[in-house]
């Protein structure tokens, strides 16, 4: 009988001890979980604002290059 009882206490404290290892486990996994949603979020918006950087960048450049030879067109018609 008190063989039986140290067997299910010690096979208890086992399952506990594995339970509780895996539930530290899962809330490292959420924790990392939650940290690359965040930098990813961070990430995607940087990208954003480098991407829309680089098109405003063409289009002055576009404009600037149409104004000037626009000025270039004006200035040859007056001669």
């Amino acid at each position: 009988m008190i063989r039986e009882y140290l067997f299910i206490s010690f096979f208890r404290a086992c399952a506990e001890s594995l339970a509780s290892e895996n539930a530290s486990r899962l809330a490292a996994m959420q924790r990392a979980d939650r940290n690359i949603d965040d930098l990813l979020e961070g990430l995607n918006g940087t990208y954003h604002r480098l991407r829309q950087s680089g098109i405003d960048e063409e289009l002055f450049d576009v404009i600037s290059g149409f104004e000037l030879l626009s000025s270039e067109g004006a200035q040859r018609s007056s001669e």
